[in-house]
């Protein structure tokens, strides 16, 4: 008995230091401050973190407490995000939900265990700070990583040299402002040199009231890759013969298209949840999401990783390794004209299938729109079994030969854990997927299958939006309108997504993975990111075992800061309140659209005051001399294509000749997107309005309004730049005359 007790004693040092070491206090300090950046050739102010963009890469293992002190040197609010990292509610980030924000000269320290290994990042949650350069990478790796392959981040980013606050207010302005920008308008002249096919698809759309669909909103300045628009990575071993890279989507709206010059990318892992490998040429990552792969080295060669925006409209550059340089494929600009939406859910571009015929995209159940009898069929669960605590993810690859051709039973049996350094070396025997788009192909390496014994909750949530407008929302509704969905402790909670949009949206949920349904159903792989493509459909599911409110929200910030957002509330110890949601509401939800309109004959002034629902509009029409017309009104948008409106029209024609009335009526567009009027004033009297543009070029287009008082103008404009065109007009009570329309 002595000598156990001696025993015990000497060990106790040596027990104590080592667990020491495994359960570290990993510790960061930190200066959020502004800083001159010259990013596109314009030099601009940004926000950095201790004086970089992106911010420091932040590093700790399972077992780890992580510790970061930021002291905010700015004149405003700030916040840190730890996006797809499981933490205490309180350690969120998200301001005022349910961590308070950093206020000017203050300071605050998150503090939380690390329970789970893979790739990370942590943003602003403060407006659009994200935009000006807040945001850092994290890797968290296992207790003991293997450390036998090189690695690297590579965080992909956004950059535009105006001030945030002013591409908010430009996407409110005009539904096509950066589109200019880009030279990606859809103006008619393409449409006729794109053929039958195009002219279908355009008429299609109006007749159905959508206008011309867009992959992007922003006109960036630049792309970047780890801050620069072409980076390196050469600090590589003489021996490697391939880099595992972390990569990570930190953009506020883009999407990339990456593709690799020396082979296929090997994925094996998203959102930091392992998957199966699978062989890429161009890989497809949506904003917020991250993708670690596994790339061949060739000596003597630096090999350009290309992220390309979806819309074409530029790319980044990081050549990985030293020696000639090799590039990687141009990647054309999607041909917009040739794509329906009536024949949506769609990718740009064709893809070839595993034995290189072109096929369209496999979506399955990964993104794809689906009958209610297939989603419930898809998203049943399938064993009597409990799901793969999260918190177990493991930070291995696993070999699978032919999956598409295996049974999920011979999947089970097959899989087996190596290390990841030998994945490439043993071979796969898979084919590679020319384009990835989507998550068809994902397939986690363990189940994912959800406790069978707790009670469902089903969620529809339509991803619904208006881009004239640029409101953004779910169930037509913002979050100002219905900012919560509640939810109970024990629950399995399954969303289904279906996008009623043009455009891309990137949901994300804090504090929680979800299963993505596809077709490897127990073996759905876990994200925190999920992409609807436009008119698509996708299904996740995630146990509900978790406390109080967390955000799930549109990861294009622009989309979010307008209303596609919710906080999902555990009902019985939300802390949510109406003082909350006052607090977290967007800094901005009011905007004023200023346009003028100066002829030799006449001069047109309009004003418009709004937010996601309400309207104020102003109107002035003069000759200066002798004739006026006022409206003042208040608009209500019932939906995307009715709006009700009241107000008073003033009318002052040829001297002395003045009428005053009140107008009611509604704003309907019509097919053909043809906007009108259809009003009665006080005196009974009943009047049709219609107008409408028409874009001929990328500079040249046509407007008129037309009523049933027999009272019309018509008008050619040049189009200058973004906000000025040269006009020349005919209008009915002001004659002919040349002029300049512009607005801010």
């Amino acid at each position: 008995m002595a000598s156990r007790f001696l025993l015990v004693t000497l060990l106790f040092p040596v027990l104590l230091f080592s667990e020491h070491n495994f359960a570290a206090v990993v510790e960061y300090e930190f200066a959020i401050d502004v800083k001159e950046v010259n990013l596109s050739g314009v030099p601009v102010e940004a926000l950095a973190i201790d004086g970089k963009i992106p911010g420091p890469t932040l590093t700790a293992a399972v077992g780890d407490t992580l510790r970061a002190t930021f002291h905010n040197r700015l004149d405003v609010h700030t916040s840190v995000h730890w996006h797809g990292i499981l933490l205490p509610g309180d350690q969120d980030g998200v301001p005022y939900l349910n961590t308070q924000p950093i206020g000017p000269g203050m300071s605050h320290t998150f503090e939380f265990a690390i329970t789970h290994a893979g790739t990370f990042w942590y943003h602003s949650h403060t407006d659009l700070q994200v935009q000006r350069g807040l945001y850092g990478a994290i890797v968290l790796t296992d207790k003991d990583p293997d450390m036998a392959i090189e690695e690297t981040v590579v965080l992909f980013s956004d950059w535009t040299d105006e001030p945030v606050s002013s591409v908010l207010r430009n996407l409110k302005t005009r539904d096509d402002f950066y589109a200019y920008k880009r030279r990606t308008i859809q103006s008619w002249d393409k449409v006729l040199d794109n053929g039958g096919e195009a002219i279908r698809n355009r008429l299609i759309s109006s007749m159905t009231r959508m206008g011309p669909m867009d992959l992007a909103d922003v006109g960036y300045d630049a792309f970047l890759v780890n801050g620069q628009q072409v980076s390196t990575f050469e600090d590589i071993g003489s021996s490697a013969t391939q880099v595992k890279l972390r990569m990570i989507n930190g953009s506020t709206s883009s999407y990339y298209d990456v593709e690799y010059a020396s082979g296929p990318m090997t994925v094996i892992a998203s959102d930091g949840q392992d998957v199966m490998p699978i062989k890429v040429q161009r890989l497809r990552i949506s904003t917020a999401e991250t993708y670690d792969v596994l790339v061949p080295l060739v000596s003597g060669r630096a090999s350009e990783l290309r992220a390309t925006s979806i819309d074409g409209s530029g790319y980044s550059s990081l050549f990985i390794g030293e020696g000639q340089r090799v590039v990687a494929p141009d990647v054309s600009r999607p041909n917009l004209f040739l794509t329906n939406h009536m024949d949506m859910p769609m990718d740009m571009h064709m893809d070839m299938d595993r034995g290189g015929s072109a096929t369209m995209p496999m979506h399955e159940h990964g993104g794809s729109a689906m009958t209610m009898h297939e989603r419930e069929e898809t998203a049943k669960p399938m064993h009597e079994h409990e799901e793969m605590p999260m918190h177990q993810h493991k930070e291995t690859a696993m070999s699978m030969p032919e999956h598409k051709e295996m049974s999920m039973h011979e999947h089970e049996e097959t899989a087996m854990s190596i290390p990841m350094h030998l994945v490439e070396s043993m071979g796969m025997h898979q084919d590679v997927i020319a384009h990835m788009t989507d998550y068809s192909e994902l397939m986690a390496t363990e189940s994912t299958q959800l406790p069978v014994k707790q009670q469902w909750r089903e969620i529809d949530l339509r991803l619904t939006g208006n881009m004239e407008r640029y409101v953004w929302s779910f169930n037509g509704k913002t979050a100002h309108e219905d900012p919560q969905i509640l939810i109970k402790k024990g629950e399995n909670v399954r969303l289904l997504l279906n996008n009623d949009t043009m455009m891309h949206h990137p949901l994300h949920l804090h504090g929680h993975f979800f299963r993505v349904v596809n077709q490897y159903s127990e073996r759905s792989p876990l994200k925190h990111t999920v992409n609807v493509p436009p008119m698509g459909s996708v299904i996740i599911e995630f146990d509900a075992s978790e406390e109080e409110d967390w955000l799930f929200h549109c990861h294009n910030q622009y989309h979010m800061k307008t209303g596609m957002n919710r906080v999902v509330s555990y009902e019985d110890t939300s802390l949510f309140s109406p003082e909350i949601e006052k607090l977290i509401k967007p800094s901005k939800r009011w905007f004023d659209v200023n346009d003028f309109h100066a002829m030799s004959s006449f001069f047109d002034y309009e004003l418009s005051f709004s937010d996601e629902r309400n309207e104020f509009r102003f109107e002035l029409d003069t000759n200066i001399s002798d004739s006026f017309e006022i409206h003042a009104t208040y608009d209500y948008y019932f939906s995307r294509f009715v709006s009700g409106f009241a107000g008073v029209e003033v009318r002052e024609h040829h001297h002395g000749n003045t009428h005053d009335f009140g107008i009611a009526g509604l704003n309907v567009t019509l097919p053909m997107l043809i906007n009108s009027e259809w009003r009665v004033n006080d005196h009974g009297q009943f009047r049709l309005e219609l107008q409408s543009e028409l874009q001929f070029t990328r500079h040249f287009g046509f407007d008129w309004r037309w009523n049933t008082d027999n009272e019309y103008r018509y008008g050619i404009n040049y189009r200058l730049n973004n906000r000025v065109s040269l006009t020349l007009h005919t209008d009915t009570e002001y004659g002919d005359g040349v002029g300049i329309k512009f607005f801010y």
